[in-house]
């Protein structure tokens, strides 16, 4: 085996290491553009905070804006979308569709830290708030791809959208809802908001309904 070979990381460390670098130019562009305003904020600026270059930049990001809205189609880590395409970890659809999105919420003080900053930038940057908003497809696209690799069937274009809405709003009311106790984690509060959804669909004697096109 080459030397070259010996020296490099293990799979799984390199594309932990690309995943930081992913979250952590975002975290510097939410900071810069509350701290200079979206304007004055450039691509080098960023690269510069996380200490890459900004080629490097570019291999995450296409725009300094990407950078600011961030991951939207990275929901949980490798591993953990692996265990639930292969059917974990309860086996209920829903349940652990509300598992991945609430272990996407660490670490806890990186991502409280992140809904201030966007909650302070879309107040004067409306091209921010319109851009989360066009990010959407994004999501709807990972759902879709986590959904049919899961069910091994491609699910609709409607299903895969009702699911990524149906997050959206457990995560983001449930944000909210820790933003009023910090003493409650934000995964902990993401579950607990799924368990309330969950009721919404329960059939008499406990079961659910579990339809899917």
């Amino acid at each position: 085996m080459s030397k070259a070979k010996r020296d490099e990381p293990p799979i799984g460390l390199r594309e932990q290491k690309k995943r930081q670098t992913l979250l952590d130019l975002c975290l510097a562009a939410r900071r810069l553009a509350v701290e200079r305003g979206l304007d004055a904020t450039t691509v080098e600026d960023i690269a510069r905070a996380v200490g890459v270059s900004p080629r490097t930049f570019f291999n995450y990001y296409e725009t300094k804006m990407d950078a600011v809205v961030g991951p939207v189609g990275e929901i949980g880590t490798p591993e953990l979308r692996a265990e639930f395409i292969a059917g974990g970890p309860s086996g209920v659809l829903m349940d652990d569709l509300t598992w991945l999105f609430g272990l996407a919420f660490e670490p806890e003080n990186e991502v409280r830290e992140n809904i201030s900053l966007v909650t302070e930038i879309i107040k004067t940057e409306p091209r921010v708030l319109a851009a989360f908003v066009a990010s959407g497809a994004r999501l709807e696209s990972a759902v879709a791809e986590l959904l049919s690799a899961r069910l091994s069937t491609d699910v609709s274009p409607e299903f895969a959208g009702l699911a990524a809405g149906f997050m959206t709003t457990i995560t983001s009311r449930a944000a909210m809802s820790s933003a009023k106790d910090p003493t409650v984690s934000l995964a902990a509060a993401v579950r607990e908001h799924g368990v309330m959804a969950a009721r919404l669909f329960e059939q008499p004697g406990g079961g659910r309904r579990r339809h899917v096109r």
